[in-house]
């Protein structure tokens, strides 16, 4: 595992003009923090190089009582720490600062930063030590992946999902759920296996500020502190058993053959001193842990509030020491990194080689931009190269779909619109923005903006020749382009089944009513389903679909008109892929996408071709039905729909 110091200090090139020093910036502490549990005593340690004074706050109770309080002894490294006997397995603590800095509070209770549970965002710390076994990551390269995102609470709160502990981490744990009264509409876990995804993302895990009442929503985004999981989804909010809640979710995942990745918030926090919301890391080190302006502000690139301020020594190893612990306390296979942009490029460099150290198949990846003005310089698409890391491709997200920022523009999947930007996405922005396909995620739809379904219906409303028999055939175009892409495929869940928030692009504090997964669209939508099924199951057994290396994308790929001259009807993109690795049973396969209104007949290259995908069912065996659709040297392709072929060596 590569700990180089030199690494983690290597100066930051600024954008603008750098955020504010900190009289704390060359003081670094390489000793573990936290609570260090054992059966015979536990050492409390905690970084605040500023303070004067730091007090451990025990109780025996998550709320209430009155606190022991012990003096904790300060070392050069700026660290504090107080050994207390016994064991302490349980107990819940806080700290108090107290220093010259009028921004520190010696009443003021604080969070642990490195607690490994915590009761609520604004509650007290735990002391844990938990054995829950978690089964080995499932063995597959970055280049099988399927990535499936999904809210824990939306997943199952459905009171027709069949899930006994609705909207809860063990709510994924459980098999054989089922749509009410429907034994053949699978729910919950069993889905999960049945449509194939290999990966789930599971949005902000962290303790989040939301108060958790059953009648307040929240994404989780508005993370408080990262170690501990949060409390809402848990049976229980005020001990440590989301621990073990946790693990057993991931285990049950694990067995299914499904890597978990989740998606970390570093790029700020909602803690606030200039709004009152002191929970630990401005209470401890008063503006070490953020970007300020030299007049105190905070930089606000995040468009929340603030900027967290990855650059520093402590902050840098924050990061680091968290990632790894989810890792290999939880056997955590990856993570999505929300605002990216935010995060400095030698912190994601340092990011990638650590963990990698532990597996070379976890997943590194984010949003390669920034919610506002930061002093930083950006990591935009392009830093990433040959780095470890891959970002989400929102050029091809906009060549789908139109523009997220213009819910009316049409993109490929409604008009035909946007050949150019479609093709680089196929490619895998090799000649966009990547070195590997392997550093693009290729989706249409995720947790922010509209949902597929309603943006098809946003931006077709106002065609009354566009139906939604029509929407669903873009839909399932959208897809099976997605799908047949290099790169890394992205969905969100109920994406499969036309998911709609009821034209909602924003509903991070919506109810239930607006975010949950409706399993009875499942029922509804079946067909959609099952083409997604099917070209999930596709790729997955087709390398020619999964490319690792720009040089074997460039050799695979050819389009009919840019590379051999074919004639490619308007509204179309048809691109040969060959299987230049040899480990396919296909020596070719053939795919053509027709975005127009109608039917459409073109040239293809002479094969005995089978048909694998059209506008109706993708399968893994040839399509009997279907053998009509390629003949003489020609092809016909349904409107609104995708073509499959495959030549069998």
């Amino acid at each position: 595992m590569n700990t180089d110091s030199t690494a983690r200090l290597a100066p930051i090139n600024y954008s603008t003009t750098p955020p504010l020093a900190h009289p704390a910036d060359d003081v670094i502490s390489t000793r573990p923090l936290g609570a260090l549990y054992a059966p015979e005593q536990t050492m409390f340690r905690v970084w605040a190089p500023t303070a004067n004074s730091l007090t451990l706050n025990l109780y025996h109770s998550p709320t209430g009582g009155t606190p022991k309080r012990i003096s904790m002894s300060k070392s050069d490294d700026g660290s504090w720490e107080a050994e207390i006997s016994g064991d302490q397995l349980g107990v819940y603590y806080t700290f108090s600062a107290a220093g010259s800095d009028p921004r520190f509070d010696p009443d003021r209770e604080l969070l642990d930063p490195y607690a490994k549970a915590v009761t609520n965002h604004d509650g007290r710390s735990i002391v844990v030590h938990d054995e829950t076994p978690v089964a080995d990551r499932p063995d597959f390269p970055i280049s099988e992946a399927v990535i499936y995102e999904m809210h824990v609470r939306d997943f199952t709160i459905d009171p027709d999902s069949g899930v006994q502990r609705r909207g809860k981490y063990l709510g994924l744990t459980e098999k054989g759920t089922h749509l009410t009264g429907r034994l053949d509409v699978t729910t919950g876990l069993d889905h999960l296996v049945e449509l194939g995804v290999n990966v789930v993302q599971l949005m902000p895990i962290s303790e989040f500020h939301n108060q958790k009442s059953e009648d307040q929503y929240g994404w989780g985004y508005d993370v408080v502190h990262h170690f501990s999981p949060e409390g809402w989804y848990a049976t229980e909010r005020f001990d440590a058993r989301r621990v073990g809640e946790v693990k057993r979710m991931i285990d049950a995942l694990h067995r299914r053959k499904i890597r978990v990745t989740l998606d970390v918030v570093f790029n700020h926090t909602f803690e606030a001193m200039d709004r009152g919301r002191i929970y630990s890391f401005d209470g401890l080190v008063p503006g070490y842990y953020y970007r300020l302006k030299p007049d105190g502000s905070y930089w606000n690139g995040s468009g929340v509030g603030n900027e967290f301020r990855t650059e520093a020594p402590m902050v840098r190893r924050y990061i680091l020491d968290c990632l790894k612990h989810w890792v290999t306390e939880y056997k955590v296979d990856g993570f999505r990194f929300d605002l990216m942009g935010l995060i400095d490029d030698v912190t994601l460099r340092q990011v990638a080689t650590e963990l990698h150290a532990i597996d070379p198949d976890i997943l590194i990846y984010g949003e390669p931009w920034a919610g506002g003005s930061t002093p930083i310089q950006v990591t935009w698409k392009g830093t990433q190269r040959s780095q470890g890391r891959s970002v989400f491709n929102d050029h091809y997200r906009d060549a789908l779909k139109g523009n997220v920022f213009n819910a009316r523009e049409t993109g490929f999947a409604q008009s035909g619109h946007h050949i150019h930007g479609t093709k680089l996405g196929i490619r895998g922005a090799i000649d966009d923005f990547s070195d590997s396909p392997l550093e693009a995620i290729n989706y249409v739809e995720c947790h922010d903006n509209h949902t597929l379904w309603d943006r098809l219906k946003i931006s077709t409303i106002d065609d009354a020749r566009i139906t939604d028999a029509d929407r669903r055939a873009m839909d399932k175009l959208a897809a099976a382009t997605l799908f047949t892409s290099q790169g890394i495929p992205f969905i969100q869940a109920g994406q499969e089944f036309l998911r709609t928030k009821g034209g909602d692009h924003n509903s991070y504090d919506k109810p239930d009513a607006v975010n949950m997964i409706r399993w009875r669209d499942k029922l509804e939508h079946r067909d959609v389903c099952e083409y997604y099924q099917g070209l999930i199951a596709l790729r997955r057994a087709h390398p020619l679909f999964r490319l690792e290396t720009a040089e074997d994308v460039r050799r695979a790929i050819k389009f009919l008109d840019d590379q051999f001259g074919y004639t490619v009807p308007p509204g179309c993109v048809a691109y040969l892929i060959e299987d230049v690795t040899e480990q396919d049973e296909w020596s070719h396969a053939l795919v053509i996408l027709n975005a127009s209104a109608r039917l459409v007949d073109l040239e293809i290259p002479e094969g005995d071709w089978r048909v694998f995908g059209d506008n109706k069912e993708v399968s893994t065996t040839a399509l009997r039905l279907s053998t009509q659709l390629v003949a003489g040297g020609r092809a016909t392709v349904a409107p609104r729909s995708a073509l499959v072929l495959g030549l069998l060596r």
